[in-house]
């Protein structure tokens, strides 16, 4: 089952690489955005939710153990201090994530109207997640329940045209 780490930010990889062989997958999520750097656009990897690891393991008390003696962790994400895996939508959000090799890539799309029509990438089928865009900054900007809150973060969206 899939669990989710909290780290100290910075810390993710060195936690990741610290649980090697302990748990049977594992990755830091990441995004690729644009970036305009000496005139020209860079597609450029940054954290998706900074501090986050996603793990999946069979025995999540074990993983608790390990975790408490492992430099810049700091928590398993609990609810009522009981250490819970991820279901529904956040379990397939993760699964979707590691087939992606932990990559939330760029996306493309257009403008009809007010609508925004994703044609291709991570985004296509999750318009209503887009609560603004930033054109020239090549940014849809989303807001969506996991966790069991209220999360917010920007991913890579190319508009090739307004219709």
């Amino acid at each position: 089952m899939w669990y989710v780490i909290w780290t100290s930010t910075g810390s993710e990889k060195k936690t990741e690489a610290s649980l090697e062989g302990f748990v049977k997958r594992s990755f830091v999520p990441r995004k690729a955005i644009n970036i305009k750097k000496g005139g020209e656009w860079l597609v450029q990897e940054k954290a998706l939710f900074p501090g986050y690891l996603f793990v999946d393991t069979d025995n999540a008390e074990e993983l608790s153990e390990k975790l408490r003696k492992t430099e810049g962790f700091s928590q398993i994400l609990t609810t009522d201090k009981k250490i819970f895996p991820l279901y529904g939508n956040d379990a397939n959000f993760a699964e979707k994530l590691y087939n992606r090799k932990g990559l939330f890539d760029m996306s493309e799309g257009y403008i009809e109207g007010d609508m925004i029509r994703v044609t291709a990438g991570p985004l296509f089928g999750l318009e209503g997640l887009i609560k603004k865009i930033d054109r020239h900054k090549r940014l849809a900007y989303l807001e969506y329940s996991m966790f069991g809150q209220t999360m917010s973060t920007s991913v890579g969206l190319e508009i090739t045209e307004k219709r």
